[in-house]
């Protein structure tokens, strides 16, 4: 094999059909997109995965336990949040709210993507400091 000669490329499918796949990438798009419109949306945001999770438990015609587990951990992340800005709210009385909101929501964010990339490489992820309501 010569130096230049590029090696094969594996392909990570995890033998999922095109719809699995399609539903994950929502799944994905849930993780994310609802921890940066968190926020901005007066908690609204929330509705994105928890209509994801409902829909995929219930009446989904493919069951994807992989996919529900994300979505209702997104969904339980998001709610924590909110719960969690009610005490940031107060805190705000008192100036720290004004450090404490920003950061936690900074950590959300990271959070999203490692639950995120979790979802894409096949992994369970749970969000750490979430209160498990669903």
């Amino acid at each position: 094999m010569d130096a230049t000669a590029r090696p094969t490329a594996v392909i990570l499918d995890h033998g999922l059909d095109a719809s699995t796949a399609k539903q994950r990438d929502f799944g994905a798009a849930a993780h994310i997109i609802s921890a940066f419109l968190i926020p901005f949306s007066l908690g609204f945001s929330i509705l994105l995965p928890a209509g994801l999770y409902f829909f995929h438990n219930h009446f989904a015609e493919s069951r994807d336990e992989f996919l529900i587990n994300h979505m209702r951990e997104a969904f339980n992340a998001n709610v924590s949040f909110l719960f969690a800005a009610l005490i940031h709210g107060a805190l705000m009385f008192v100036l720290i709210g004004f450090l404490t909101f920003p950061i936690h929501w900074i950590l959300l964010v990271i959070w999203s993507f490692k639950a995120q990339r979790s979802l894409k490489s096949g992994e369970f992820y749970r969000y750490p400091f979430t209160i498990r309501i669903f």
